[in-house]
């Protein structure tokens, strides 16, 4: 009977560590924008606040900044943060993979671009995990029906309003997309491969 128990019990560990380990990551609130900090001349790692100027929270180092949101932002651009509130030069960002927040003093070399300027003209693709039922072009905001994309779709943003999107897909087709759901969880990413 022993050895039946801890066979069971090694296949349920297994199991469950290649389920979470296949598992993609939870798409991210969108919030109000994004932060692209430069990474130049910053060399100490970068002080978070609980509330704006008042009471140091955590830090965070730009290395970390890129693991956390290189798979939405791509590798290659400077690091990114979404921007969940703002007060005057004050921003709130997330900051780690749980969603947990600080509060940043924008900095000159710093550039916060709300959503509608961020997207504009920008390459998306549909993150892996957004219902089906959204990854489609449709005719008009709102429509009930529309095309579907294949995976791997690549959409070039033409202008966002509101939680909508207008893409081209090629010379030939374009559309309105959800670039984000209604609880506020984006649905597309700005990772695209390039053509080679």
């Amino acid at each position: 009977m022993r050895p039946f128990q801890l066979t069971l019990i090694i296949l349920i560990l297994f199991v469950s560590t290649t389920t979470v380990l296949a598992t993609p990551k939870m798409r991210p609130y969108s919030g109000i924008g994004v932060l692209q900090i430069s990474s130049v001349g910053v060399t100490d790692a970068i002080r978070l606040y609980s509330d704006p100027g008042i009471g140091r929270c955590c830090k965070v180092e730009t290395t970390a900044i890129k693991e956390l949101n290189g798979w939405l932002f791509g590798e290659e651009l400077s690091p990114s943060l979404l921007v969940t509130a703002r007060k005057g030069d004050w921003l709130e960002v997330e900051h780690d993979d749980a969603g947990r927040s600080g509060w940043i003093m924008q900095e000159r070399r710093w550039i916060y671009t709300p959503w509608e300027q961020y997207l504009k003209g920008k390459l998306a693709l549909f993150l892996r995990n957004s219902p089906k039922k959204m990854t489609q072009v449709l005719p008009r905001p709102g429509a009930a029906e529309g095309t579907p994309l294949k995976p791997k779709q690549p959409m070039k943003i033409i202008l966002a309003q509101g939680d909508w999107a207008y893409v081209l897909l090629d010379q030939n087709s374009a559309g309105w997309i959800r670039w984000r759901d209604s609880d506020g969880r984006l649905l597309v990413g700005f990772d695209v491969p390039l053509a080679k």
